[in-house]
């Protein structure tokens, strides 16, 4: 139907083509035909109006009007006459079957032309007329052509025909260019008809029916571009909350990637098959392998240690125990001062396991804390061990001969107050230890005159320095400038230091306390002649329950906190303890502390 209607409308058209082009060839034919005959009738009217009347009417014969039928080359020719200003012709020639048609009564003075009617059985007559010249105006040439009575002569059939013929034969040729050309609309439409409509609703038969139409498809194309634009807008504005949202997700994941890598612990996320997929910066310091080689390498050609080797190994295969929480405490293999904690946790959540997470620690702080707790305890408990024996024997010896012996009463008495001094001693420290450790020890310093401290903690250290056979010197300047001191505490430090240089002196040694005041602080210094240190143990003499290891030195009953205790609470103070000491020669133990300028209230409170 669709192409019966395109022939159709190819046919009309061409016939309407080829009906234009024929009417605008007569008229033009016809216009030429008359410009053809005007100029030939003017002409001739021009050339026989300038021959003589004797030659145009001789009187006898036909003259030269005679020559002029004779010789006349259009098949229209009429008639040729020469008339009178009366009106009569005194010469004329005709064509066979025509009539000379009475001349006007006027005589013109140009030439011009006219058309004269049809009369009964013969055509209209054109008429081109001029005066003559040696007439004075009286006479006048006129030549008559007939109009043509077909617009087309027979001589131009062909060429019209074949005109026609040729424009008819290019139909075809155009029905077969637009059907091309057409074959892709056609497609097209299909096409279209096999999309499902747009508004979910079915399409009707006159709508499949009208889609044939071009019309109807370029509708329908537009119709299905507006929905395709609509529909890519709606996907251009998913695809940007979907980049939004990946954008987000991608934040998320990077912040949650900086989080993990900036965690202080090391982190291991292992998969339900066992390998490792995640490893944190931390790992690599923490276990000396990089973490290049734990992601790419399986576990037993990155991990040098065995305790993580089997921990790691429990989390591979189908019997994985990933759901109970383990930890181990190792030492990584090269690095015996370092020591680690490995917990494992289980990833899961939903009735679904996600893999293990490791997480290796480094517990070295904790485990030195535990263990130094632990020498602790065991030193404090044999520190306390020792004089309670001792205590113990000196008791049973009293229950049984003391009454008997005033010799031995006494001697038990004096061991049992010495072991209770050193007890309390011991005790004394341990809290303020204690204190000093957990911040509660704070110094209330105060503007202190340094001699009288002095005198005063070297007249206590005489009774003790007596008993043991040491001499105890003090040189110390009566003006010397006060300093910022807690004076409780820093007498604690002082004590500490004498009793120190008195208990590890030689029989007969002497102690010397001295004070001297420099440019920016004050030395105080405590002098002995005892059995001295060595380099090595001069540089741990201030740790904690630190005793110099020498011959007889388990006989002194040391506990190894008072010098600890000296170092600290001058450093709270902001001062230094500087050990000059030499095996078997003796130390010197100094504090320098800054001096405070002289000001006229020496009672200030700092």
């Amino acid at each position: 139907m669709k192409n019966n209607r395109i022939g159709l409308i190819l046919v009309i058209s061409s016939l309407a083509v080829i009906a234009l082009v024929v009417t605008l060839l007569l008229q033009r034919q016809q216009a030429s035909h008359a410009a053809q005959v005007k100029v030939q009738g003017l002409g001739m009217v021009r050339s026989l109006a300038a021959l003589p009347v004797s030659m145009l009417a001789p009187g006898q014969g036909p003259g030269v009007l005679g020559s002029v039928l004779a010789y006349r080359d259009n098949p229209d020719f009429a008639y040729a006459a020469v008339s009178a200003e009366s009106g009569s012709n005194l010469a004329e020639v005709a064509s066979p079957g025509s009539l000379v048609p009475p001349a006007a009564a006027l005589v013109l003075a140009a030439f011009d032309e006219r058309l004269l009617p049809a009369r009964p059985g013969q055509r209209a007559i054109r008429e081109f007329r001029g005066p003559l010249a040696d007439a004075q105006g009286r006479l006048q040439v006129r030549i008559g052509y007939f109009e043509p009575e077909h617009p087309i002569g027979l001589q131009d059939l062909p060429f019209y025909a074949l005109i026609a013929l040729a424009m008819f034969l290019l139909v075809p040729l155009i029905y077969l260019v637009i059907k091309r050309e057409m074959a892709p609309l056609a497609a097209l439409s299909e096409q279209l008809r096999a999309i499902p409509p747009v508004s979910g609703q079915a399409q009707s038969s006159a709508d499949a029916e009208a889609a044939q139409d071009v019309h109807a498809l370029v509708n329908k194309l537009n119709h299905y571009i507006d929905h395709a634009g609509a529909r890519i807008l709606a996907l251009e504005q998913d695809n940007v909350a979907r980049m939004a949202g990946s954008r987000l997700l991608e934040y998320g994941s990077n912040k949650m990637q900086t989080v993990l890598h900036c965690l202080p612990d090391g982190l291991l996320v292992l998969d339900p098959a066992g390998d490792v997929t995640f490893a944190n910066g931390k790992i690599e310091p923490l276990l000396g392998v990089p973490v290049s080689d734990v992601l790419s390498s399986p576990v037993e050609a990155w991990c040098r240690d065995a305790e993580l080797r089997n921990l790691l190994a429990r989390f591979r295969g189908a019997g994985a125990d990933g759901r109970s929480q383990i930890s181990i405490e190792f030492t990584p293999d090269g690095v015996p001062d370092k020591r680690l904690l490995a917990t494992s946790q289980a990833l899961a959540g939903h009735s679904m396991a996600y893999g293990t997470l490791v997480v290796v620690r480094d517990v070295t702080r904790e485990h030195l804390a535990r263990q130094a707790g632990n020498d602790f305890v065991a030193h404090v408990a044999h520190e306390l061990k020792s004089p309670l024996n001792v205590i113990g024997m000196y008791g049973e010896m009293l229950a049984d001969s003391g009454e008997d012996d005033p010799a031995i009463r006494v001697e038990a008495v004096n061991v049992i107050q010495d072991e209770v001094e050193r007890m309390a001693s011991l005790v004394n420290n341990l809290l303020n230890v204690s204190k000093l450790e957990t911040g509660s020890m704070r110094p209330e310093r105060h503007r202190v005159k340094l001699d009288e401290m002095l005198r005063d903690a070297w007249n206590q250290a005489l009774s003790r320095a007596s008993s043991k056979g040491v001499t105890l010197e003090l040189q110390a300047p009566r003006e010397i400038a006060a300093v910022s001191i807690d004076k409780d505490l820093f007498r604690i430090a002082l004590n500490n230091l004498l009793n120190n240089a008195i208990k590890y002196n030689r029989p007969g040694g002497s102690v010397m306390l001295s004070a001297e005041e420099g440019d920016h602080d004050v030395v105080v210094a405590v002098r002995d002649s005892g059995i001295g240190m060595s380099p090595e143990d001069r540089t741990r003499v201030t740790e904690k329950f630190f005793r110099v290891r020498e011959t007889g030195d388990a006989q002194r009953g040391g506990h190894g906190l008072g010098l600890y205790l000296a170092n600290q609470i001058v450093e709270l103070h902001h001062g230094r303890l500087t050990i000059d000491s030499e095996l078997g020669q003796g130390s010197v133990f100094s504090i320098h502390l800054k001096k405070m300028p002289a000001l006229a209230d020496s009672t200030q409170v700092l």
